[in-house]
């Protein structure tokens, strides 16, 4: 048996072996349903301070995933690969008057399901989003954690009121004061407020 025979002998099995991993990879991220009747109610309202005029409208979203992917199958066992979860829900944010705004959210949207025959997946709570829409079509992003959301704690964010480009979406919320005061020279802000209504 020469070298050329014996490297295809120990190649070929090692390039099957890598076939079958990444070939298996293509399962399809699962697919959640809204569920029709909800009951885990959550209000967010949205307070603009000093707003510049030319805000157009503000409009919510919720975004879930499934942290515990051990309902998910692993086909790449060497990357540890799984496929990913997102589910996104938007809900209105209605004006009530000076600057404020208000919604609500369902922490029960999606209906927890078993996708692959490895147990029921359960969607959890990433973050919510208040977008502000300007009159240039540019967005601004106010985003209240789930941990936030869960502890009923305000999320205030430093809005930029002159938008250089669209990618002046981000707010900030810095921890520092020097630059919060830096930022509030030249922003305008969004306080985000959950709380529990049922």
């Amino acid at each position: 048996m020469n070298a050329r025979h014996i490297s295809l002998v120990f190649t070929a099995p090692l390039l099957f072996l890598l076939a079958a991993c990444w070939g298996g990879s293509n399962f399809e991220p699962p697919l959640a349903k809204t569920n029709p009747s909800p009951t885990q109610r959550y209000e967010i309202t949205v307070e603009l301070v000093d707003p510049p005029a030319d805000v157009k409208n503000i409009s919510g979203a919720a975004y879930f995933s499934i942290p515990d992917v051990i309902c998910m199958p692993t086909p790449d066992r060497i990357a540890g690969y799984t496929p990913g979860s997102r589910y996104e829900k938007k809900f209105p944010l209605v004006p009530t008057g000076n600057n404020t705004y208000r919604g609500h959210i369902f922490l029960d949207w999606p209906i927890d399901e078993d996708y692959y025959g490895l147990g029921v997946c359960k969607w959890e709570l990433a973050y919510v989003d208040a977008t502000v829409a300007r009159s240039n079509e540019f967005l601004q992003i106010t985003r209240l954690s789930s941990a936030e959301l869960l502890s009923l704690s305000d999320a205030t964010a430093y809005c930029r009121e002159e938008m250089r480009d669209k990618f002046d979406k981000t707010c900030f919320t810095p921890s520092d004061p020097a630059r919060a005061e830096e930022l509030g020279l030249i922003s305008y802000l969004v306080k985000v407020k959950p709380s529990r209504t049922n």
